[in-house]
């Protein structure tokens, strides 16, 4: 059995982080912003998720995603910044509060120690500059438990898009019945898994439910916590003793 997992939102705890970067800007800038402190958080996420996707769709570099999210927050205020190095000083003001405040899941590690405890392999799959994705596994210490780590910026296939899961399909070698993955986003992460018949796990901290099976065979399940996901793991292993 193969585990791959998500990074972002998944094993770590982007959302936490995001709004410490994202408040940072805002107090820092408060002079030059009309919306609420809830109104800039909710615009500054919505629009880095829609530059994200451009970038991850080849439209923009790296850098160029990052500046874009601050040009456009701005000008959304009223004050556009037409400098490029401000913009890169307010997004470096953004990406240090960030940093600071980026850490795992408390339910991560665990998982993690349980699984390889067991023999498991286990892989990452994410979107992403190479460089900055695998700061975020040095930093939080667990690159080691993984013996796949798959980048969009360093293999140039994105998800949803499925060749990135055919890719660690074939790196594993295992057939896709024995292949798991764990993801919080329903477009980038289940919807290409289960297109391609692995075993999908859709990990929903906000639902009310510990576990939903949606499908059998290949599983197709909602979990509330990365907990959850190891006690479906633990089942499948115990069907197959």
């Amino acid at each position: 059995m193969t585990v791959f997992f998500d990074l972002d939102r998944t094993l770590m705890d982007f959302e936490s982080a995001e709004n410490t970067g994202i408040y940072a800007v805002y107090d820092s800038y408060r002079s030059e912003i009309i919306m609420s402190r809830e109104e800039f958080l909710s615009e500054w996420k919505k629009w880095a998720q829609i530059i994200f996707d451009e970038y991850s769709a080849g439209l923009h570099t790296f850098d160029e995603q990052r500046r874009l999210r601050v040009a456009r927050i701005f000008e959304l205020n009223g004050h556009p910044v037409p400098d490029m190095e401000e913009l890169n000083r307010r997004f470096r003001l953004y990406w240090t509060s960030y940093e600071a405040d980026y850490d795992l899941f408390p339910d991560a590690r665990p998982l993690l120690e349980k699984l390889r405890s067991e023999g498991i392999r286990m892989g990452v799959i994410t979107n992403g500059d190479s460089a900055n994705q695998r700061f975020k596994l040095k930093k939080a210490g667990i690159t080691d438990y993984f013996r796949w780590i798959l980048i969009s910026g360093e293999i140039g296939i994105s998800k949803p898009e499925r060749g990135i899961f055919d890719r660690a399909a074939k790196l594993c070698g295992d057939p896709a019945e024995r292949i798991w993955y764990i993801g919080d986003s329903l477009v980038h992460d289940i919807e290409p898994a289960v297109e391609i018949g692995l075993n999908a796990v859709y990990l929903n901290r906000e639902s009310p439910e510990e576990c939903i099976i949606r499908r059998e065979s290949p599983l197709y399940a909602e979990v509330c916590s990365l907990d959850a996901a190891g006690r479906l793991i633990d089942s499948a292993l115990s069907r197959n003793s």
